[in-house]
């Protein structure tokens, strides 16, 4: 049985693609810099805008009766035109 081999010998030059590669990551760096200056930025905005405000609510039955009825009386109004 014959042992066939091939061998290659490749030379490349890399600097121009290792070059290229680093200026790729240093501005990927850079984006990630600042979203995360943005995230924070936007973190003040919207953590300021969340606010919590309790009131006391009291349903007085007469007067929702009579907006209601006031307001089904414009509305059969506004239908008849």
């Amino acid at each position: 049985m014959a042992n066939n081999k091939l061998k290659i010998n490749i030379d490349a030059d890399t600097s121009e693609a290792l070059k290229q590669m680093k200026e790729v990551t240093e501005a990927a760096n850079e984006c990630v810099a600042a979203l995360e200056k943005l995230e924070k930025v936007m973190g003040r905005f919207t953590n300021k805008g969340e606010m919590l405000i309790q009131f006391d609510v009291v349903l007085d039955g007469r007067t929702i009766a009579e907006r209601t009825n006031k307001l089904t009386r414009e509305e059969i109004r506004a239908k008849q035109f």
